[in-house]
């Protein structure tokens, strides 16, 4: 599954073989200063935006890559039913990420090492 991983002074999505197959897309990295916010979407696939360009897409089962909407690119990696983590950026290739986190791990503490991470407090719920 993949992870976001905060590694110096940047944030960084990892992802595992299969996700890159997938998403057609390798690791993304950028720096903690460029993110706007971050929170834990309440129903994370109704918070996809856009349609597929570049992955893998089957509705309620995984969404792995670039989505194409109005105003940019956002990049998606859910998995079923799990709860996800959305990292707004300001700059960059993605304006969004939206990451579902392991089994078992709570999203809102993904959430909040993230934020603290880029200095800012996790967004509420939407």
């Amino acid at each position: 599954m993949g992870r976001l991983e905060v590694d110096g002074s940047d944030l960084v999505l990892r992802l595992t073989w299969r996700e890159k197959i997938a998403g057609f897309h390798g690791n993304i990295r950028v720096p903690l200063t460029t993110i706007r916010s971050v929170s834990v979407p309440k129903y994370p696939w109704q918070a996809l935006r856009g349609w597929r360009m570049a992955g893998t897409g089957i509705p309620r089962i995984a969404a792995l890559g670039t989505r194409r909407h109005g105003t940019g690119y956002d990049f998606a990696l859910l998995h079923g039913s799990r709860p996800a983590v959305q990292v707004e950026l300001a700059t960059g290739r993605f304006e969004r990420w939206l990451v579902s986190v392991d089994e078992g791990e709570d999203p809102r503490a993904e959430a909040q090492r993230v934020a603290s991470a880029a200095g800012i407090r996790v967004s509420p719920d939407r």
